[in-house]
C-alpha cells in the first residue's frame, strides 16, 4: 500500500482536501485574534505548499534530480519513497502531534511556525540562486510571510519562555532540515523503468 500511495506522489491527491479540512477546522476553533490561531496557521498552508510541490503543477522530485542533485540520466536520489516519508512522517504526523501539543504549550505551535519558516526560506533562497521557479515557491513566499506575522504574534500572545522556546525551536528545524537533506542527498536507484 505504501509503494502505491508514494509512487508519482499519489499520496499528494489528499494535501487540497487536507488543507481544506484543516483550515475548516482552524477558522471553527479559533479566531485569528487568537495565538492558537497563528500557532496552528501552518498546518493547513504547509499542506497547500504540499499541494504546489507534488501535485499541481507539482514536479519537486523531478525539480531536486535534475537541478539540484544534478543526478545522471536514468538514476534518482531523491526518489517516490522517499518523496512519501518526508512528508507523511515529518509533515503530516509531526504537525498533527504538535498541534496537539500546542494546546497544552504555545511553544509547540511556535516550533511549528519555525519549521515552516526554515522550509520556506529554503525554496526562496533556491527561486534566487537559479533565478526560476521550483515546486512550492509560490507558496512559500506567502507561507513566509504569514509565519513571520504568526512567529510575532505567538511570541507577543501569551508565549512563556519564549527565548528557550525560539532557541530549542530553532534548532529542533535546523537539524531536522539538515537531516532531511542528508537524507535526500543519499543515493537513490536507478530510476523506474531504466537499467541500472
Amino acid at each position: 500500500m505504501i509503494d502505491a500511495l508514494a509512487k508519482d506522489q499519489r499520496w499528494a491527491h489528499l494535501a487540497p482536501v487536507l488543507a481544506v479540512l484543516t483550515g475548516v477546522a482552524l477558522f471553527s476553533l479559533y479566531h485569528p485574534s487568537q495565538a492558537m490561531f497563528w500557532a496552528l496557521v501552518n498546518i493547513p498552508l504547509y499542506l497547500i505548499h504540499q499541494t504546489e510541490e507534488h501535485l499541481w503543477p507539482g514536479g519537486f522530485k523531478e525539480y531536486i534530480n535534475t537541478y539540484v542533485n544534478k543526478d545522471p540520466q536514468g538514476t534518482e536520489t531523491l526518489t517516490d519513497r522517499k518523496v512519501f516519508w518526508i512528508n507523511i512522517l515529518l509533515v503530516w504526523l509531526a504537525f498533527a502531534v504538535f498541534g496537539v501539543l500546542a494546546t497544552i504549550h504555545l511553544g509547540f505551535g511556535l516550533l511549528i511556525i519555525i519549521f515552516s519558516l526554515i522550509n520556506c526560506a529554503t525554496h526562496i533562497r533556491q527561486g534566487l540562486m537559479d533565478r526560476r521557479w521550483n515546486p512550492g515557491l509560490v507558496m512559500a513566499s506567502i507561507q513566509f510571510a504569514i509565519s513571520v506575522y504568526a512567529a510575532i504574534f505567538v511570541t507577543s500572545h501569551g508565549l512563556t519562555h519564549a527565548w528557550e522556546w525560539w532557541l530549542g525551536s530553532i534548532l529542533f528545524s535546523v537539524v531536522g532540515h539538515l537531516l532531511l537533506f542528508r537524507f535526500v542527498m543519499q543515493r537513490g536507484r536507478p530510476a523506474q523503468g531504466t537499467v541500472g
